[in-house]
């Protein structure tokens, strides 16, 4: 499992190194961060469709509020985190959600459990891969969408 880990931070190192041009290096902190954001992105994705499906589901507003504002929470907490490891990447973390001109169609419940669960799981699934303080919240993170999905959404 470790080698496997290790094997997944090399290539992510190559492509980072790679993608920053010759002769700059990306620190671990840096390429933790990069692995960070896509996390941040699916929470404010999250946070987004659960607030839109309040329209075709105004029985469940207050559950879809709920979802919405952990989402909202989940993404700020992560956003923190890659601000501590590395402020440029939290830059690109706060702005990789840029507002829309076209507002898209509302998930059903179904489509929003299935987002989540996909959320939940790759949170669950690099929390595995990495340690310390960001395994945890990433621990949490799958953990708290999947309680999301059971309970608020069931």
């Amino acid at each position: 499992m470790r080698s496997a880990a290790a094997v997944s931070v090399g290539a992510i190192a190559i492509t980072a190194v790679g993608a920053c041009g010759s002769g700059s290096g990306v620190s671990a902190q840096q390429q933790l961060a990069d692995r960070l954001l896509p996390q941040v992105s699916a929470a404010q994705a999250d946070a987004v469709a659960a607030g839109a499906a309040v329209a075709t589901n105004p029985d469940r507003a207050a559950a879809l509020g709920v979802v919405a504002a952990e989402r909202t929470e989940h993404a700020r907490v992560l956003t923190d985190e890659i601000t501590r490891l590395d402020a440029g990447r939290a830059r690109t973390a706060s702005s990789s959600v840029a507002p829309s001109s076209v507002t898209p169609a509302p998930p059903s419940l179904d489509q929003l459990r299935t987002q989540l669960s996909a959320s939940a799981r790759s949170a669950g699934d690099l929390a595995v891969e990495l340690d310390g303080y960001v395994a945890g919240l990433l621990g949490s993170i799958s953990a708290g969408v999947t309680t999301a999905v059971a309970v608020q959404l069931a």
